[in-house]
């Protein structure tokens, strides 16, 4: 199977699983996948460019420096994954329909996305960015954020049950009814240079 991967003649794949793959370096540019399950493989480094993910699952898998120019990933989830480095700006926004729980997301970028109802729950951020993002409801709970900026995004209605260690300017974002818990929610403030007293 790995071979028909990486042979430019076979550039469409329908309800295959593929387990224990080890690609990296790959090209895989220009591919189709429909109902498509990947389980603990490894694609750093591979160059995803114009391909088409739909319907499909990665499940612990290693997805580092990946290349996605006008790639498509609809209703696609990434499950318990490693992404770092990854420009998701530069996919196929308009085909960008993604869910992500329990991965780790180190260095990757989402600029001018909707991303409105999407799910990134128990995921760990780190020196990561949203830059004009629509976030609205979209599903943070439980997440860890470390270096994790969001800049002139629109979280109205997001959940943050739970979630650690976010950095949000209330000026610089729209965050009506977007649900934070205590003690965390006290880092909206900082951004605020006020000073919160302990009466206790």
């Amino acid at each position: 199977m790995m071979m028909k991967l990486t042979d430019p003649d076979y550039d469409e794949f329908e309800d295959e699983f593929f387990e224990h793959l080890s690609l990296e370096g790959s090209d895989l540019s220009g591919r189709t996948f429909l109902d498509c399950h990947f389980k603990a493989c490894r694609f750093s480094d591979c160059r995803f460019t114009g391909s088409t993910f739909r319907n499909c699952r990665f499940e612990n898998c290693e997805l580092t420096l990946i290349k996605v120019p006008n790639a498509g990933f609809s209703n696609t989830e990434f499950s318990s994954c490693r992404l770092q480095g990854v420009n998701f700006s530069e996919s196929n926004t308009y085909l960008f329909y993604s869910d992500f729980t329990d991965c780790d997301i180190r260095h990757c970028f989402f600029s001018n996305m909707d991303l409105s109802k999407k799910t990134f729950a128990r995921t760990r951020f780190q020196d990561s960015e949203f830059f004009k993002t629509d976030l609205r409801e979209t599903d943070f709970t439980e997440t860890d954020f470390r270096e994790t900026s969001f800049s002139d995004c629109n979280l109205c209605k997001s959940d943050f049950s739970r979630a650690r260690g976010y950095s949000i300017h209330p000026e610089q974002n729209k965050l009506k009814g977007a649900v934070f818990t205590y003690p965390d929610v006290v880092a909206l403030l900082a951004p605020l240079g006020i000073v919160i007293k302990d009466l206790d």
